[in-house]
């Protein structure tokens, strides 16, 4: 078998589409790949590939979801009642600074009043 000689220059143009040729491969595959994911297709595939992993995963984000939930429905529950005592603690004040000025009008009163004895 005669075994064909390739010159310098062909060799580096056999290198350089051999190596555009697997760029343009793994190009490929990537972009593919993002298509899949965008179109949402690879949740299907994984699904069936790894169930395990995934009904595991599934059942966690549904038990976090509902902790989540829980949290929220108390953080609102704790920001009614400290409004309320926000509220009750304004009214307290109000009342107070209202006997206090009551209690300085009987004094004025009764400073004022000629002792009947």
């Amino acid at each position: 078998m005669p075994e064909e000689q390739l010159s310098a220059e062909e060799e580096l143009k056999k290198a350089t589409w051999g190596y555009i040729g697997v760029g343009v491969l793994w190009l490929s595959l990537i972009i593919s790949g993002m298509a899949l994911e965008r179109l949402d297709l690879t949740s299907g595939f994984l699904t069936g590939l790894l169930p395990g992993a995934v009904n595991t995963l599934r059942a966690d984000n549904a038990s976090l979801n509902e902790q989540v939930r829980e949290l929220k429905d108390a953080k609102q529950r704790l920001d009614g009642l400290i409004g309320r005592e926000r509220a009750t603690a304004e009214a307290l004040e109000y009342c107070q600074a209202e006997n206090r000025e009551i209690n300085a009008e009987l004094k004025t009163i009764k400073a004022s009043m000629p002792e009947a004895n």
